[in-house]
């Protein structure tokens, strides 16, 4: 504000709670990406009965209901599921353990987010919805950050893919 600044805007931003931090002379617009990556989903999922949207938190539900009815207005009303991971944490930044909320067996999972960092809570949830049945697991997200042991984790995990946007630039 003190440069001039009169308007903000991210794209999916992680907290929302920052959008206070300005005085109401700028205004703040937060706008979301997931509507980016439904066309890959329908272009490589056949059976969009099969397809089933997973939050990897409660705080990531709103997004994942957003990308949920992106698919409804793609033409796919009432045939994408819906499903929730309840993660714990006994000390910061340390996933103890996940829980699924919601029919994944025989499914197309896909876990929604707005950035892949070290990969911990991404990984557990999708080794947790195979337990439970999964057909396969991808996930979208708008921010790749893929930091410290990102890489190796997802290599190991479960995952069948990972997309993501352009918004955080990789050399390799």
């Amino acid at each position: 504000e003190f440069l001039g600044v009169n308007k903000i805007i991210t794209i999916d931003i992680h907290a929302p709670a920052v959008t206070g931090s300005v005085s109401a002379k700028t205004a703040f617009e937060d706008y979301e990406a997931g509507f980016t990556g439904i066309n890959w989903f329908i272009n490589n999922i056949k059976d969009k009965s099969e397809i089933c949207i997973v939050s990897p938190d409660a705080g990531a539900i709103k997004r994942a209901k957003t990308f949920h009815a992106n698919f409804e207005a793609s033409g796919f009303k009432d045939q994408i599921g819906l499903a929730m991971m309840h993660k714990e944490r006994k000390v910061a930044n340390v996933v103890d353990s996940v829980t699924v909320i919601g029919d994944v067996k025989g499914k197309h999972c896909i876990i929604v987010d707005d950035m892949i960092d070290t990969a911990g809570t991404l990984c557990k949830a999708a080794s947790e919805l195979k337990d439970h049945g999964a057909k396969s697991v991808y996930a979208f997200a708008t921010h790749g950050l893929f930091s410290g042991p990102a890489a190796s984790r997802i290599r190991e995990s479960v995952l069948d893919k990972i997309i993501v946007t352009d918004s955080v630039k990789h050399d390799n």
